[in-house]
């Protein structure tokens, strides 16, 4: 058996443990790799975007489907990631790190949500594990995954949607649906010279100093 297989039987064998049954391998083949060249430091171009699931599938899963709360969604992603160990991280950023510090939730008093997004940064084999999840999203609440990919590609955004109001269209933008999406923007760690490492954001071309993300803070969320 090869690295690679091994590799991959280990991942699998990690995921079935920590969601507590088999899932079933993704059905729709992603034909590009997940990781950025190391050697390839100058500016990644989004070039296309790409469903998990085919648009038929998602019509008729639409007309058959009570897609579960965003709120829930991640809660239970959050929980599958943290089971997955300190190998695999996950930071809530952006607007929603925003409303984490000041607001103190990511919901308004009414029920409703404060952003129309959930931003995180993930790494890439974190980023691979959860597109390995989609299977039991699509089967158990009603979401699925589609990626943003560059010109050489690799898969530098994610988006996890749910099918419930949203159509289906082969355009990079927001997602718009009955809730709101759980996005996961692809680090990269780049070595700077004088300056140390840096994670850079592929999607908005934004960079940190590694120092400033690890150790990560854990929050606990409330329901």
């Amino acid at each position: 058996i090869s690295s690679k297989e091994e590799e991959e039987l280990n991942s699998r064998s990690l995921i079935n443990m920590c969601v507590g049954e088999e899932v079933p391998t993704v059905t729709h083949e992603i034909s590009y790799s997940p990781q950025v060249s190391r050697q390839k430091q100058q500016t990644v171009k989004a070039c296309g975007v790409e469903y998990f699931r085919s648009e038929s599938e998602w019509i008729e899963k639409q007309q058959q489907t009570i897609c579960t709360p965003s709120i829930d969604v991640y809660a239970w992603l959050m929980d599958k990631v943290n089971c997955f160990g300190e190998g695999y991280p996950l930071w809530t950023a952006y607007g929603e790190l925003i409303h984490l510090l000041r607001d103190k939730t990511l919901i308004n008093p009414d029920g409703t949500y404060i952003d129309d997004d959930f931003d995180n940064w993930v790494t890439h084999p974190t980023l691979q594990m959860i597109l390995n999840l989609e299977p039991y999203l699509w089967s158990h609440f009603g979401w699925s995954i589609r990626v943003f990919y560059s010109c050489d590609k690799s898969i530098i955004f994610a988006q996890l949607t749910p099918v419930c109001g949203h159509e289906y269209k082969m355009k990079m933008s927001k997602v718009k649906a009955q809730y709101p999406a759980i996005e996961l923007y692809a680090m990269r760690k780049e070595y700077r010279e004088g300056e140390g490492w840096w994670l850079k954001d592929l999607q908005t071309k934004t960079s940190f100093p590694l120092d400033w993300l690890v150790p990560a803070r854990r929050h606990q969320y409330g329901t």
